[in-house]
Formats: structure tokens, C-alpha cells, sequence
């Protein structure tokens, strides 16, 4: 944090449990800047999921060039998740209640809902990377890990990420920036270490022509975009800047925090790719790197790991105070501890194919994330992004709209939804349009962007457009805002 700020804040305080959940942070408490944004981004997004990503990329037949190309685009979707943090100043409140503005004080619960499930999801997959990485460090040393040592060690990742998550904004923003550098280090190592065994000549076995081509590179590129598409709740990590912060500063510390590891990450991954077997990197890896820094490199995929799960515990319980569970924040992880830990037990212990299961997990993901992003985006525009934080809590207020639901919004969803699933290609479910139109390629996140907010323009644009125009300005008073569950 930064001084001159610091002793504005009396509640967010490192090695303290924060103690607000999804209600508007007061103007005296605000503080920071937005450069501390760069670095829990940077930070959440030195994970080894994006080395797995890499992976996944030349898994499916693509050239290196193709393959580079892909990870460019995807990542640049990072942009999104910057433009979304802006709100969260404006309004002093967390992702999931602003989205009320788009469909009403109860009708946004149905994304909160949804959100929670991915966001559990998400953290289950990255226990399940870090606890292979701990075990494959296990198997480096020659220790034969029983099942019960397995799940111990489990264990501790899981109680250590909680832990983080419980404290909350302040100390997850120190832990960041901490944990930054010591894994940047060791990516920026890995590269140097596996230069010599990279194949820049590689090309496919069998090399994919025509619409089998067009159709590999739409698959790839939805898989990459799930990545930026996976930060829904960006302006959870915003709301604490003064209201008056810099919403350009915000949107590009965000985005480029989170572009640089991601495409550094997804470009070590391809590489490594023509050297190595990109189907277990944590074991694989071992043949081409010296013994000293294998151990090094396994922790640090922990480390990763960690810091990329504590973002989504975190969202996760304020996803569930939106979504109406009466319970402080600091008691909502539970129910990460449990739900998580059991998607966990079976990514580690029962999927015979934790990549393909990666895999269909993520494209999965973005039925809700594509439209949710297109429909955030074109209310910001609506409304200039003129989010009063009290009125999203207060019934019969500005938002409440029909008994709490914008049904226009939520129709510009569902639809949204129902188009990027008929767009999608998964092992386990094949669009119409995906199989008949795209020779089974995959368009579910552009297509669910782009249609999801177009058709909330078409429904919303102009009564939102009618109530901008018709407000009166915001009273300096503060308004009572509808008992939000406390955060501690």
C-alpha cells in the first residue's frame, strides 16, 4: 500500500480479517492506487495453468506460428477485465452487486450463482495442478507417497489458500506482491533452462489442412480467452481505490498486469510442448531440466497456484453474499472448503484425463462468461458507468426495476447462453452450429460476447439511456442502503 493512503484505511489492514463483505466501502476508507492493481493481477496470473494452455495448443495440432498467434489474440482479451474493473471505485461495491444494474437487485442472482460454481470449479483445478506439483517433487526425491500423505498434503494447500482468502483484500494485495517476484524469477529461468531443447522447427505429426485448421484454431482460441474470461469479479479488487482513482489507470494496470504473465506463461508452454510430453508438464519437464531447479520449478507451480486460487476464494464469498446468503464473509469460504475440496478429490484422485477434463471445464466456463462480459460492457456504455453503490442494495430503488428483476436483461443472457453453447465444441457436447456451420470448430466466446451484448442494447439501450437522462444528480447525503450481510 501506499503511504500517504494508508491511514485512511481503519478496517483493510494486512494480517487483519477484512471486515467488510459486499457493501459499499465509506469514502474514508478508501485508499491505494491504481498501480497495486498491476501487481495482483501480475501476480494471480503467474499460475501453471497457462503453461498447461500452452500445451493444450500444440495438443491440438497447431503449428508454432498458429499457435503463438492464437495465445496473442486470446490474452489481449485482458483489455475486458481491465474495462470492468472501473466500476469498482465508482460504486464502492463488489462485481456480482453491480451487476444488479443489468437485471435487477434478484434477478442478478442467477449470474452470482453461477459464478460461485465456476469459481469453485477454478479452485479445484488449481489445487489439483499444485498438488501434482508436490507430489511429482515427492517422486523427485524417491519418496513412494502414500494415499493418505496425498491427501495431507492436499490438505495444507487448501487450508494455506483459505487462510489468505479469509484475511481478505489487504493482505491478498501484500501476498501478490510478494509472491510476484519469486515466481517471475523462476518462469523466466524455466525459459532460459529449456531454450537448448526446444524444437523451433516443429511441426505437427499430422498437420491439419483446410476446415480442420479453421476449426482447431477456434477451439484454441476460446480455450485461451477462458483465461481473462475467468475474472468476472475484477472490480472486487478495485472497490477499495478512492472513488475519484483514474479509470484509464485501472483499466490498464488490470489488463496489463495479467497480459504479461499470461502470454509469457502460454508461450513457455508451447515451446516446452515440441520438447516434452505437454499431457503432464510436472513430471515431463523433469527430463529436460537440471535437478536443482526441478525442485525449484515445482514450487513455484504451487506458489502460482496458490496466489491464483486466493483471487477466486475471495470472489467466491462475495459471490455468495450476493447471490443472498446471510453469512459474513469471512464465514462464506467454508463452503469453498467444502465444495472445493471435493472437486479436488476427484481432479486428483479420479479423472483418468485431468487435461481433457481441463479442457471441457473451461470451454464449459464461458456459456455464462462470454454473454455476462458483452452485457457489463454495454450497460457500462449505457450508463458512463454511473453506478450509486447504495441504490444497488435498496429495494424499490433504481435498480429494483419489476419486483427486483430486469427481465430484459436477463432474456439478453439466457439467450446470450443458449447462443454460445450452440457455438461450442466439447468432448462431451457438440453445438449445431459448431458441428454443422464450423466443421466442429469453437466460437462460444466471441459469439457470446457479441450477442449477448447486442441483444442487451437492443432490449435495454433505450430505457437506460431514459433513466441516465431522467436522474437527478447523486445527493452528497448518504443513503441508507438495504442490511447487507456484515463482512466479518
Amino acid at each position: 500500500m501506499n503511504a500517504p493512503h494508508e491511514s485512511a484505511s481503519t478496517t483493510d489492514l494486512v494480517g487483519h480479517i477484512e471486515p467488510h463483505g459486499i457493501e459499499v466501502i465509506p469514502d474514508s476508507e478508501r485508499h491505494g492506487r491504481p498501480t497495486e492493481l498491476f501487481w495482483v493481477w501480475f501476480t494471480s496470473n503467474f499460475t501453471f495453468l497457462y503453461i498447461l494452455f500452452g500445451g493444450i495448443l500444440i495438443s491440438l495440432g497447431l503449428s508454432l506460428w498458429q499457435a503463438f498467434a492464437v495465445a496473442l489474440i486470446g490474452n489481449l482479451f485482458f483489455i475486458l477485465v481491465g474495462v470492468i474493473s472501473i466500476p469498482g471505485p465508482r460504486s464502492g461495491t463488489a462485481g456480482m452487486v453491480i451487476s444488479r444494474s443489468q437485471y435487477g437487485i434478484r434477478g442478478s442472482r442467477l449470474s452470482s450463482l453461477l459464478n460461485w460454481i465456476i469459481l469453485v470449479g477454478f479452485e479445484a483445478v488449481d489445487f489439483s495442478i499444485a498438488a501434482f506439483a508436490l507430489y511429482a517433487l515427492g517422486d523427485y526425491f524417491g519418496w513412494h507417497l502414500s494415499t493418505p500423505v496425498k491427501v495431507l498434503i492436499l490438505a495444507v494447500v487448501i487450508i494455506a489458500t483459505f487462510i489468505l482468502g479469509l484475511y481478505g483484500h489487504a493482505t491478498i494485495v501484500v501476498f501478490q506482491r510478494s509472491a510476484s517476484w519469486i515466481v517471475a524469477i523462476a518462469s523466466i529461468l524455466l525459459f532460459v533452462l529449456m531454450f537448448s531443447h526446444v524444437h523451433f522447427n516443429y511441426h505437427p505429426a499430422t498437420p491439419l489442412h483446410g476446415s480442420a485448421t479453421t476449426a482447431a484454431l477456434l477451439v484454441a482460441l476460446s480455450i485461451v480467452m477462458s483465461g481473462p474470461l475467468s475474472y468476472p469479479v475484477a472490480a472486487d479488487y478495485s472497490r477499495y481505490l478512492p472513488k475519484d482513482a483514474s479509470g484509464q489507470q485501472i483499466a490498464w494496470y488490470t489488463a496489463i498486469g495479467g497480459f504479461i504473465p499470461a502470454i509469457v506463461l502460454t508461450s513457455i508452454g508451447i515451446l516446452a510442448a515440441t520438447a516434452v510430453n505437454p499431457a503432464d508438464f510436472t513430471t515431463s519437464l523433469r527430463a529436460i531440466l537440471p535437478g536443482w531447479f526441478y525442485v525449484v520449478f515445482l514450487l513455484a507451480v504451487a506458489l502460482g497456484m496458490t496466489a491464483n486460487n486466493v483471487i477466486g476464494v475471495y470472489s467466491s464469498g462475495l459471490s455468495l453474499q450476493a447471490l443472498g446468503v446471510k453469512l459474513k464473509r469471512s464465514l462464506t469460504v467454508w463452503f469453498d472448503v467444502i465444495l472445493g475440496s471435493a472437486l479436488t478429490i476427484y481432479g486428483v484422485f479420479i479423472a483418468t484425463n485431468f487435461l481433457t477434463a481441463l479442457s471441457n471445464f473451461l470451454l464449459w466456463a464461458i456459456y455464462w462468461y462470454a454473454p455476462f462480459y458483452g452485457i457489463y460492457i454495454v450497460d457500462m456504455i449505457l450508463t458512463r458507468s454511473r453506478y450509486d453503490g447504495y441504490e444497488l442494495f435498496r429495494v424499490g430503488g433504481r435498480y429494483w426495476y419489476d419486483r427486483g428483476f430486469r427481465w430484459s436483461g436477463l432474456a439478453a443472457l439466457i439467450i446470450g447462453m443458449v447462443v454460445t453453447a450452440m457455438f461450442s465444441q466439447t468432448y462431451y457436447y457438440k453445438g449445431p452450429i459448431s458441428t454443422h456451420l464450423l466443421n466442429n470448430g469453437d466460437l462460444s466466446a466471441i459469439s457470446g460476447l457479441v450477442v449477448g451484448g447486442g441483444i442487451y442494447w437492443l432490449l435495454c439501450g433505450r430505457a437506460t439511456r431514459r433513466a441516465l437522462s431522467e436522474r437527478a444528480p447523486d445527493p452528497v447525503a448518504v443513503v441508507s442502503q438495504e442490511p447487507a450481510p456484515p463482512g466479518d
